[in-house]
């Protein structure tokens, strides 16, 4: 939450996921991006809870804030093959310092071309369907260095970052 769009774009998700409105003053207050110390109303801290997947704040507070739920509908941005051309490459980085770039080679494969701090490596081929941002990136199918086909898991805590290059 860096900039005043970051806060517009949490209220309108907040409003998709919950049919309530938070604005997004409301949310720069609650951030403390506007350098007032507030105490929030316990609307705005139950429409946030909702928001995360819990009941209300008592629930979200009886877990203790940091168990997250077991399910949730996604609300970063994503990519699916279909939205790629066969060539076309995506950057991939992860935390603390990884970086792949891959090569879509047409029906959900991809091919590594460039491998940095990673176990994946420069010729290694896999399927995946679907590129979620800030989440864990989960492919199948891994050919990994001539080696028997099996699975993978890149950001498994922090989640991946994804970009599609220009050819």
């Amino acid at each position: 939450m860096k900039t005043p769009r970051d806060f517009d774009w949490l209220s309108e998700r907040i409003f998709e996921r919950t049919h309530e409105r938070l604005s997004p003053t409301t949310l720069k207050r609650v951030f403390g991006y506007l350098g007032e110390e507030v105490s929030p109303r316990s609307y705005t801290l139950d429409v946030m809870a909702r928001f995360l997947g819990y009941k209300d704040y008592a629930a979200f507070n009886h877990n203790g804030g940091d168990s997250e739920t077991q399910s949730n509908i996604v609300i970063s941005e994503r990519l699916t093959p279909d939205d790629l051309d066969a060539g076309q490459t995506l950057r991939l980085t992860w935390l603390p310092d990884r970086l792949c770039v891959i090569r879509h080679l047409g029906g959900g494969r991809f091919e590594v071309t460039q491998a940095e701090n990673t176990k994946l490596c420069v010729g290694d081929t896999f399927t995946c369907h679907l590129f979620i941002q800030h989440e864990p990136l989960f492919i199948d199918n891994l050919i990994h260095c001539g080696g028997k086909p099996t699975a993978y898991v890149a950001g498994k805590r922090d989640g991946i970052v994804y970009e599609v290059l220009r050819s």
